[in-house]
C-alpha cells in the first residue's frame, strides 16, 4: 500500500514535470545577429556627435568664403580656415558603418580644393568648387538620411 502511494506520488510528480516542460516554449536557438539600423547604432551616433563641431566650422567657413570679394588678410584667414577644416574632415576617423562613408564625405574634396583655390586668389574657381561640393552634398544627404533610418542600404 505504501509502495503504491509512493509510486503514485512519483508518477504524479513526473507527469506534472512533463506537462510543465511541454507547456514551456522550447529554448530557441541563438537568434541571428539582428540588423541594427545605422542611425540607432550608438557607435554611429557618437561618431556624428564628435564630428559635429567640425561640420559647423565647415558650414561657417563656406559661408564666409562665399562673401569674399578679393584678396585681403581677412580673405587669407577665411581661405585657410576652409582649407584646414575640410582637410580635418577628410582625415577624420572612418565612420563605423562603411556604407555611410560616401554620403558622409560627399563634397568635402571640392571644399578642400575650393580653399586651396581661394588661397591662390582664384575666387571664381573657389565659388565653382563650393557650388559643386554643395550640390554633391545635397544629393548625398537624401541617401544618407534614408541609410541612417534603415530604408536604404
Amino acid at each position: 500500500m505504501i509502495r503504491t502511494r509512493i509510486a503514485a506520488a512519483v508518477f504524479t510528480v513526473l507527469c506534472c514535470a512533463a506537462v510543465a516542460t511541454a507547456s514551456r516554449p522550447a529554448a530557441q536557438a541563438p537568434a541571428a545577429a539582428q540588423t541594427v539600423i545605422p542611425g540607432e547604432d550608438p557607435a554611429v551616433q557618437r561618431w556624428f556627435l564628435k564630428r559635429e563641431a567640425m561640420q559647423i566650422e565647415l558650414n561657417n567657413a563656406l559661408q564666409a568664403a562665399r562673401g569674399l570679394a578679393g584678396p585681403s588678410r581677412h580673405a587669407t584667414a577665411v581661405c585657410t580656415r576652409l582649407t584646414v577644416v575640410s582637410r580635418k574632415l577628410q582625415t577624420y576617423q572612418r565612420i563605423p558603418v562603411a556604407a555611410l562613408e560616401g554620403p558622409v564625405t560627399a563634397g568635402i574634396e571640392q571644399f578642400h580644393r575650393a580653399g586651396r583655390s581661394c588661397l591662390t586668389g582664384d575666387y571664381a574657381a573657389m565659388r565653382r568648387l563650393i557650388d559643386e561640393g554643395t550640390t554633391e552634398r545635397a544629393d548625398a544627404l537624401h541617401h544618407l538620411d534614408e541609410m541612417l533610418h534603415g530604408e536604404e542600404r
